[in-house]
């Protein structure tokens, strides 16, 4: 029987699809929208149609990812989501054997990992590899992973932060934390409410950060967003400023740059002094906000390094390590 191989970050913001030979096959939010019958919820819309209808329905209709916070949530939700993605990208034909990496958070139990598992397997998935997101994402963004020259990475995802120290293809410390892009969009929310009196969605918060986010206190950019006024209900628009994404920002940040320096602080002297070196690189998509790698820097005194395709970058690895199977096995034996 043929061996098809995939690497499938089933991550709470997007999910990514790696097929070897063949690439990034397929990347899409990993969202569900629900309709409320008398018989529970029925799945109506799933990825980006999904998305499309999010802050736009009525009170019967529910919007949400089965992963949160890097675990299964809910596996029956999840298995129905994760098997739309994969009739995209594979035949349906039985003819092959599918094998699928998985990345997964540093800090995951084995009964969460076990919920994932049980979510492939239901999808149609013969056998899953778990690998850490830190080391498909560091080997995505450039790091040889398996040099005897330690390296932290630190990858912002849409749900949660991972940080990992790595040498030799194997984590020496590491944390996932509950922090991610829809945090911060969930503050952007909140601000512009507390200051402006309008009440916005979470696409809106999401827009408000990818077209004017910035950590410079100088930024003057600024963007207009209809919304609706808390106190009359009825529709208006706001300028929300590039200077209130800091403010919605930092708190976030602050937080997971103490993570960081926990980490550093209990790190051997050697593998300090790599990391001293080396520097942090940043992959996940938040990476992308203006004046990211000064601000850390500064808080940091660390060198900071944004990695090329940063948004991708734990997928590319991931499918990189499905190229060489050698080297997959050899991050397989040191977990």
């Amino acid at each position: 029987m043929a061996e098809t191989l995939i690497a499938v970050d089933f991550g709470g913001a997007y999910t990514c699809i790696y097929k070897k030979d063949d690439g990034l096959v397929l990347k899409e939010p990993t969202l569900i929208g629900a309709v409320m019958t008398e018989n529970g919820y029925e799945v109506k819309m799933m990825g980006i149609s999904a998305k499309d209808i999010q802050g736009k329905t009525d009170n019967r209709t529910v919007v949400f990812s089965p992963i949160s916070e890097g675990v299964v949530k809910s596996t029956e939700y999840a298995t129905i989501l994760l098997k739309y993605f994969l009739d995209k990208i594979l035949p349906r034909t039985f003819l092959s054997k599918v094998k699928c990496l998985v990345p997964c958070p540093t800090g995951i139990t084995a009964e969460e990992k076990e919920d994932y598992k049980t979510v492939f397997m239901n999808a149609g998935i013969n056998e899953v590899i778990f690998v850490p997101r830190v080391l498909c994402s560091a080997y995505g963004g450039g790091i040889n992973i398996f040099a005897n020259n330690a390296n932290m990475i630190l990858d912002i995802g849409g749900v949660s932060t991972d940080i990992g120290v790595i040498n030799m293809g194997a984590i020496i410390e590491g944390a996932t934390l509950a922090v991610g892009g829809k945090a911060i969009d969930a503050q952007i929310v909140r601000i512009v409410s507390q200051k402006y009196g309008v009440e916005i969605g979470l696409s809106s918060a999401q827009k408000i950060k990818e077209e004017v986010g910035s950590l410079y206190s100088n930024d003057t950019a600024n963007i207009e967003i209809n919304g609706v006024d808390v106190r009359t209900k009825t529709p208006v628009s706001v300028v929300v400023y590039a200077t209130d994404v800091k403010e919605a920002v930092t708190p976030l940040l602050t937080e997971i740059n103490r993570i960081v320096e926990t980490t550093l602080n209990i790190l051997p002297p050697e593998i300090s002094a790599d990391v001293a070196k080396n520097g942090i690189l940043v992959t996940g998509g938040f990476a992308d906000i203006s004046g990211l790698e000064k601000y850390m820097r500064k808080e940091l005194n660390l060198t900071i390094k944004i990695a090329d395709n940063n948004a991708n970058a734990c997928i590319l690895g991931a499918g990189k390590l499905l190229s060489n199977l050698k080297e997959l096995k050899m991050v397989i034996n040191e977990m």
